[in-house]
């Protein structure tokens, strides 16, 4: 099977196949780090590289042989990548997880919307915001430690 182009993709394909298989349904993931082992014969002039870690995510049901993988190498993605398949190990649904194709939610009818006030009219405001307004441009320090 090969790699699934984005981690969206991942995420979404793997909710909608735990969903229609959560017994048998497994997760794994798989960090590689290469160990750097010096260069037997490089020349002194080579700059050395850096060996560069990855993830590897695979969703797999052996009942319909479905593996879906994806392997990334940011950093960033990978704490997102973990809480998303921690909440989709724990019973998480869809739309829950905020994806893009998650499913509408339905409504019930058409939804009374009060309306707003006149342009020329003013809102009631109470005395709190009046005085707050007056303070928003006067600045003051705050407490802490003074000079040294």
């Amino acid at each position: 099977m090969p790699y699934l182009p984005t981690s969206q993709a991942y995420l979404e394909q793997s909710a909608l196949l735990l969903e229609a298989y959560p017994n048998d349904t497994r997760i794994t993931t798989k960090y590689n780090f290469p160990s750097q082992k010096p260069a037997k014969q490089s020349p002194p002039d080579t700059p050395s590289q850096t060996p560069i870690a990855s993830l590897t995510l695979k969703t797999y049901n052996p009942t319909s042989g479905i593996c879906l993988k994806y392997r990334t190498n940011k950093g960033a993605e990978v704490g997102r990548l973990i809480t998303s398949l921690g909440k989709l190990a724990g019973g998480a649904n869809v739309a829950a997880l905020g994806l893009s194709n998650a499913a509408p939610v339905a409504q019930t009818g058409d939804v009374e919307m009060a309306d707003a006030p006149e342009e020329g009219g003013s809102a009631p405001v109470s005395a709190a915001a009046k005085t707050e307004g007056n303070k928003a441009g006067k600045g003051r320090k705050k407490g802490g430690k003074g000079k040294r």
